[in-house]
């Protein structure tokens, strides 16, 4: 089964980390491709997984996934943890639940993210 997931932010700067939530990327899953109706993903582990444009793995992490029963996500990056790279990626959301696994994408572009140099 697949979900949806649209992100909050278009672009980010690389091993951008604070306290702030500023600094955080976040968006929602959905049940269908309209993007209308949320899941709730609370139950479920996840893994943040940034792709570059060709689809090889670029960052992969499970460490500051907060994942909510609203359908919101948030990724907070510590000191040293964020991905370095640069460009347009695309982000997959991968969930899991006794055994089952989903893999959340986007539409329409609402999973690219720009990852500026900072």
């Amino acid at each position: 089964m697949v979900l949806y997931l649209k992100l909050d932010q278009k672009v980010w700067g690389q091993s951008d980390y604070t306290d702030s939530s500023s600094f955080d990327l976040s968006g929602t899953v959905y049940d269908e491709n309209t993007l209308a109706t949320a899941r709730d993903i609370s139950g479920y582990t996840g893994t943040f997984r940034l792709l570059d444009n060709r689809g090889n793995l670029v960052f992969s992490s499970s460490t500051g996934l907060t994942l909510n029963a609203d359908g919101t996500f948030t990724m907070t990056f510590a000191e040293g943890s964020s991905p370095y790279t640069t460009g347009n990626h695309v982000l997959r959301l991968r969930l899991e639940s006794s055994g089952n696994r989903l893999t959340c994408i986007g539409v329409n572009g609402s999973d690219y993210i720009f990852i500026e140099d900072s």
